[in-house]
């Protein structure tokens, strides 16, 4: 028989799971034979890659997988111990814990700092808090509430940066003193504790308000309804953002404010696609008519006292000024559903891992999720990023240009980390120099 052609039947994905390898360094010694028949015996060693952890197993590689694992794959310390046993290599949960702590305030922390720069100088940026736990805390008990803050660059068309800052409280000053230097646009919800923040121009979120009158609606008929918001993949039906109509089928306050609230975002979505200058200015023309009618409406409400609609009304009308300022900037979203997403990141971690132990390891947690998320939202690979961090910080820690060599955005980088790269060829050993 002679071939004649290949035909094309099927394609398939296989998958190589990971291993574990044990690498042992041997440190070359060399002596001179006309120094030692001379009796003046000069002895040299040949030079070895910094350790990453001295007295420790972890290598880069190690250590990166560890911090993808938790930080984007939410898989706790205690489950990846089960996990190490099964490779074969017997790692307590206490152990790469410690290596996260130590490898992110000792090599990623000059990273976060200058990207924290980096932050305060843009013009536009979103804020939000979650709670969280720390069990040893210096004169707090186990039970106090703390607070993982998040802070994110917006839509401005340079690189996305999302930092998380840990802080024991919700005090405004902790938003002041992380956003010192920072002067623009901060979108944010309606937690007074933002007013604390100097030289800024606070943007009130429209999904915030929206949620107050969607809970005023009764539970019946709040199964039927869904949140929809500009990036969901749904869009927004017609008969939900008619608040005319509304009025006309007599249908209750709470779901004429939330018909309201979906006619501006089912306008923002027809925008999305808009430069900032022509978006700010179909925004001026196609929704101040929604919100001048909204307000005439709003102060027809007579809500009862203490209800979730009067909880909603007084929201709407204590925001006024601040829901509208995102009128001022074609860059400005109508919702702060950005910061939301990041505090989902978080959240979604702490339902498995449920608590920290020491503020040493929220720190680092703050520090991992920072740098995880921004090369989320930089299109790296996740796992490469943190590996060659880990790779090239032991040496450049201390040197300006090799922490800026490591910004996300850097060609640097996104050669090295925007594909899957092979850890077995670029390692400690052989890794070269960064070119500053």
């Amino acid at each position: 028989m002679e071939t004649i052609a290949w035909q094309f039947v099927r394609e398939e994905l296989r998958i190589t799971p990971a291993k574990v390898e044990r690498i042992q360094y041997m440190c070359e010694v060399l002596a001179c034979p006309v120094c030692r028949e001379e009796d003046t015996g000069t002895i040299v060693k040949a030079p070895v890659p910094t350790a990453l952890l001295a007295y420790s197993p972890a290598s880069p590689s190690m250590a990166a997988f560890v911090m993808y694992q938790k930080f984007l794959n939410s898989v706790p310390f205690y489950r990846q111990e089960m996990d190490w046993l099964q490779m074969g290599a017997p790692l307590a949960r206490e152990t790469t814990s410690n290596w996260c702590i130590k490898c992110a305030l000792t090599y990623f922390e000059p990273v976060y700092d200058r990207l924290h720069e980096y932050l305060v100088k843009r013009d536009l940026l979103h804020a939000d808090e979650t709670v969280c736990q720390v069990l040893h805390e210096e004169g707090r008990t186990a039970t106090s509430t703390s607070y993982m803050w998040i802070y994110l660059t917006g839509n401005d068309g340079l690189p996305p940066i999302i930092l998380y800052d840990y802080q024991p409280g919700r005090a405004g000053n902790y938003a002041k003193n992380f956003l010192e230097g920072f002067c623009g646009l901060l979108e944010c919800d309606g937690y007074t504790g933002y007013n604390s923040v100097e030289n800024v121009i606070l943007v009130c979120c429209l999904a915030h308000c929206r949620r107050y009158f969607f809970e005023a609606v009764p539970a019946a008929r709040r199964k039927k309804i869904k949140l929809l918001d500009i990036n969901s993949p749904e869009e927004i039906p017609e008969d939900a953002a008619d608040p005319e109509k509304a009025k006309e089928d007599k249908r209750i306050p709470a779901e004429i404010g939330l018909c309201y609230c979906n006619k501006l975002f089912r306008i923002e979505r027809t925008l999305k696609a808009m430069f900032p200058e022509e978006r700010k200015n179909k925004r001026l023309e196609l929704e101040v008519p929604v919100w001048d009618s909204f307000w005439s409406w709003l102060a027809t409400v007579e809500p009862q006292g203490g209800s979730l609609l009067e909880k909603a009304v007084n929201y709407a009308a204590n925001h006024k000024e601040l829901l509208g300022n995102y009128l001022l900037d074609g860059r400005c979203e109508i919702s702060n559903n950005r910061a939301e997403r990041c505090a989902k990141s978080y959240a979604t971690g702490r339902k498995n891992f449920l608590f920290h132990d020491t503020v040493n390891g929220t720190r680092s947690s703050a520090i991992i999720y920072s740098l995880v998320e921004t090369a989320k939202a930089n299109n790296l690979n996740v796992f490469q990023y943190l590996y060659t961090l880990l790779l090239y910080m032991p040496d450049y820690r201390q040197e300006p240009a090799g922490v800026e060599a490591m910004m996300p955005w850097n060609d640097f980088i996104k050669e090295r980390c925007s594909k899957v790269m092979d850890t077995e060829t670029e390692t400690p050993e052989n890794r070269g120099q960064i070119p500053f």
